[in-house]
C-alpha cells in the first residue's frame, strides 16, 4: 500500500486495473448519505458561482403548527439556512442544515460477483 500511495502522488498516474474482476477504476464518496427526511444541501458556493460541496443535510420543518404540535427540538438542531411565509400567513417553513457525515472509508470499488450482480466494497487510503 506505501508503494501505492507514493506513485498516486507522481504525475500522469493511472490507477491499476485488473481486468479479470471486472471493478475498473475506484470511486470516490466523501460523505454518507443524508438522513431520511433530509436532501443533501451545499454550505457554501464553489468557483464561478456554482454549487460548492455537497456537505449538508437539509430538513424542512413546518413552523405554523399550533402550540401543540410545535416542531420539536430533535427536528431543530442544526442552522436555520431560511424560512418562508405565505402571503395570507397559511404556510410558514424553516430550513434546517446540519453538516452531513463524512464516510471512514471513502473509496470504493464495484466488483460483480458470479451472477454479475455488483458489491461494492469500501475502503481507505488513510489506514
Amino acid at each position: 500500500m506505501t508503494k501505492l500511495i507514493a506513485a498516486m502522488k507522481e504525475p500522469g498516474f493511472s490507477w491499476p486495473i485488473c481486468h479479470g474482476a471486472n471493478a475498473g477504476k475506484p470511486g470516490h464518496e466523501t460523505y454518507e448519505d443524508c438522513p431520511v427526511g433530509t436532501t443533501v444541501g451545499y454550505s457554501s458556493q464553489g468557483n464561478n458561482g456554482g454549487g460548492g460541496e455537497p456537505d449538508q443535510c437539509i430538513k424542512t420543518v413546518d413552523i405554523c403548527r399550533s402550540a401543540g404540535q410545535r416542531a420539536s427540538d430533535a427536528d431543530l438542531r442544526g442552522a436555520v439556512i431560511r424560512r418562508t411565509f405565505g402571503d395570507r400567513g397559511d404556510s410558514c417553513t424553516e430550513q434546517i442544515a446540519t453538516p452531513r457525515p463524512r464516510r471512514a472509508d471513502p473509496y470504493f470499488f464495484d466488483i460483480p460477483d458470479e451472477q454479475g450482480v455488483k458489491q461494492r466494497f469500501w475502503f481507505n487510503l488513510n489506514h
